[in-house]
């Protein structure tokens, strides 16, 4: 690989210097005896070199081809480039796929709106049902709690029965837990009812784009 003197970087005046290499620095023999023959140029840290061959896939951070004129044929990305292109070519390829899956699986508006409203009503009967049992299991407890009161008024504070501590126990556990599934449900509603916005808003636009 030579390194090109300051003067000679791009003699053409075809691109920006830093960006490409031109071929006018190979010798016309070269050129003469193969039509095709390609430039390829790099930019190393900010130093613009030539060579004739394909930068090593290990080192390349993107080049450009060029014919003997000089002119830029291909564009060839860095691998980070390359990496992130990819990933957009998944995600497109993705979401065509969600998009077909819409379309088949909800005939009508009305349909996903009628799903969308079954999965948020059946999330919000739990959380009905939980709801309730919170407030028996309060009911419950004020009545073991007055017990408790009433036995160590008797027998000292800490003197009452064993098993109502445990049941006091037991009841208090059961309340946290019950209230906490409350809040797991609460947010799966609400990603679920985002999700389902989404959904909607993107069948209506599928569907215009097909009348």
């Amino acid at each position: 690989m030579d390194k090109v003197p300051h003067k000679y970087k791009n003699p053409l005046g075809l691109v920006s210097p830093g960006l490409i290499l031109v071929g006018s620095v190979l010798t016309a023999n070269v050129f003469a005896a193969d039509n095709s023959y390609r430039v390829y140029k790099l930019d190393e840290q900010g130093r613009i070199t030539y060579q004739d061959r394909a930068p090593d896939s290990s080192q390349d951070d993107g080049h450009s081809v060029l014919n003997k004129q000089g002119v830029v044929t291909q564009e060839v990305l860095s691998r980070e480039e390359r990496r992130a292109e990819r990933a957009r070519a998944r995600e497109m390829e993705l979401a065509r796929i969600r998009d077909r899956a819409l379309l088949a699986t909800f005939t009508t508006e009305d349909d996903l709106i009628r799903t969308r409203d079954d999965r948020v009503g059946m999330i919000d009967g739990l959380i009905s049902r939980l709801d309730d049992r919170i407030r028996i299991l309060s009911d419950r407890l004020d009545v073991v709690d007055k017990r408790i009161l009433m036995q160590e008024k008797n027998v000292g504070e800490g003197k009452a029965q064993d098993s109502l501590y445990a049941e006091q126990t037991s009841i208090q556990r059961n309340i946290e837990n019950a209230w906490s599934l409350i809040d797991a449900k609460a947010q799966e509603r609400s990603v679920l009812s985002d999700k389902f916005d989404d959904d909607l808003q993107r069948y209506r636009e599928l569907k215009q784009a097909r009348m």
